[in-house]
C-alpha cells in the first residue's frame, strides 16, 4: 500500500486499500490532552491531497487547531535543550540562554506559545530598548532567538503563525554608545600606578604586565588571554593575533549547568579581519619580558598556577588599579580605545589604526572613535576655508 508522511502539521496521506486514500492532519492537542485528526478520503491519492490542500486554506483549519498546551517557557526550554545545545557552540549557546532567560521568559515565558501575537513581540522589543535602554545588539538577540524558535514551532505544528513577522526593529543608529579613552593624564597615571612595586620589591598588580601590554598593543581582552609563546616573535619585534578566549558556563553532557565557569581557547579571533600581526614597541617588549619570567606553560598570561587566565579574573584586577589611582570604573577594553586614542593623536593614519585593531573596514574604526578626533575635524575645517 502507498504512504506518503510529512511533518507534523503538515499532513500524512495513506492508501489503505486498492480504491481507497486517506488523508490525515493533526490539529494539535485538546483539552482531555488527546490528538485532535481531522481526516479525509477518497479513491485516489490526487483526491485526497487536493482535500487536504484545501482544508488548510479554509477557516476551518485555523479554527479547528487546538491550542498549544506548552508556554513559551516550557516550549524553549525543549527547543533549546533538543535543538540548539549540540548544534552551537558553547559561548553561542551560553549567549542564547541568557537572552532566553533574563529577556524572553520574564515578559511572555508564562503565554501559551499560539496566543502570543505580533503586538506582544512588538511590544518586547521596544520595551527593551526604550524603556529599559537596552544596546541594539541586545534587542536583536532577543528578536532572533524568538524568530528562530518560533519558525521551529511552525515547522512542528505548535503554532500556524510566526508573531515575529512585521515587527519592526529599532534603527540601529538612534542611540550610539560612546566609547571612552584615557586622556594624556590619566593614562601616564595608570601607567605609574601599573608599574609600582610593593615594599618587597614585587609588582604591586600581578597582572600589571598585561594590561600595560594591552594598553600599548590595542589588543582585546580575549585575545590578549589567548596568545602562547609562540606567537610571540621578539626578534622581528611582532606579535601574532590568530586566537581568541572566552568564559563558557561549566556543562554536563545533557547541557545543564554544573556550576562555575572555565576558560575557552577559540583557534579563530571575533572576526575574520581579527587575524593580525601587531608590531611591539618598547614598553610591550618589557611588558612580555616580565611576563616571560613567569613562564610556566604555553600561555602568556597565565595564574599563579600556570592555567589559563579567566576575563572576569582580569576584569576584577583592572578594577582594583582604577580604583586605586582614582580613575573611575571602566571595563579592561578602554585600554583597546586608549592605545586607538594615542595612535590618533599622533596622526597615525586611520587605515593603519583599523588594520592594527583588526577592524573589518576602516568605516568601523571611524564610525567608532570619530568623537575622539576633533583635532583631526578642526584641520579638515581649516583646509575648506
Amino acid at each position: 500500500m502507498g504512504n506518503t508522511r510529512k511533518k507534523n502539521g503538515e499532513g500524512s496521506v495513506f492508501q489503505i486499500s486498492e480504491n481507497k486514500w486517506v488523508a490525515k492532519i493533526s490539529l494539535g492537542t485538546g483539552t482531555d490532552g488527546k490528538p485532535v485528526v481531522k481526516q479525509f478520503s477518497g479513491k485516489t491519492e490526487a483526491i485526497v491531497k487536493k482535500k487536504l490542500r484545501d482544508f488548510k486554506k479554509s477557516d476551518n483549519y485555523s479554527a479547528g487547531h487546538m491550542p498549544a498546551k506548552e508556554t513559551v517557557q516550557q516550549y524553549f526550554a525543549g527547543w533549546l535543550r533538543e535543538y540548539q545545545y549540540n548544534k552551537l557552540k558553547p559561548a553561542s549557546y551560553d549567549r542564547l540562554e541568557t537572552t532566553v532567560r533574563c529577556h524572553i521568559i520574564p515578559a511572555i515565558g508564562a503565554k501559551k506559545m499560539d496566543k502570543v501575537t505580533r503586538d506582544d513581540v512588538q511590544g518586547l522589543v521596544n520595551a527593551l530598548y526604550y524603556q529599559n535602554a537596552l544596546s541594539y545588539s541586545t534587542v536583536k538577540k532577543v528578536y532572533v532567538a524568538l524568530n528562530a524558535c518560533y519558525k521551529h514551532a511552525l515547522v512542528d505544528g505548535t503554532v500556524l503563525k510566526n508573531p515575529c513577522t512585521g515587527v519592526i526593529l529599532p534603527s540601529q543608529g538612534e542611540r550610539t554608545k560612546q566609547i571612552t579613552a584615557f586622556s594624556a593624564e590619566e593614562t601616564l597615571l595608570l601607567q605609574n600606578e601599573l608599574m609600582r612595586k610593593d615594599e618587597y620589591g614585587n609588582d604591586a598588580y600581578y597582572y600589571a604586565p598585561v594590561f600595560l601590554l594591552m594598553l600599548h598593543t590595542g589588543m582585546r581582552m580575549g585575545e590578549t588571554l589567548a596568545l602562547t609563546w609562540d606567537d610571540v616573535d621578539f626578534t622581528n619585534h611582532t606579535v601574532s593575533v590568530t586566537k581568541n578566549s572566552i568564559m563558557v558556563k561549566t556543562r554536563d553532557q545533557s547541557g545543564q549547568c554544573s556550576g562555575g565557569y572555565e576558560a575557552a581557547i577559540q583557534n579563530s579571533t571575533k572576526t575574520a579581519s581579527g587575524n593580525r600581526v601587531i608590531p611591539l614597541n618598547r614598553k610591550a617588549e618589557e611588558a612580555l619580558a616580565e611576563l616571560r619570567k613567569r613562564k610556566t606553560s604555553q600561555y602568556v598570561v597565565e595564574n599563579s598556577r600556570g592555567n589559563a587566565v579567566l576575563p572576569s579574573n582580569l576584569e576584577r584586577s583592572f578594577h582594583a588599579v582604577l580604583q586605586n589611582c582614582g580613575l573611575g570604573k571602566h571595563g579592561v577594553h578602554v585600554l583597546r580605545h586608549t592605545f586607538a586614542s594615542m595612535l590618533f593623536g599622533k596622526g597615525v593614519d586611520g587605515k593603519v589604526i583599523s588594520q592594527l585593531l583588526g577592524h573589518a573596514s576602516v568605516k568601523i574604526t571611524y564610525d567608532i572613535y570619530v568623537h575622539i578626533m576633533p583635532k583631526e575635524i578642526a584641520h579638515v575645517t581649516d583646509v575648506l576655508v
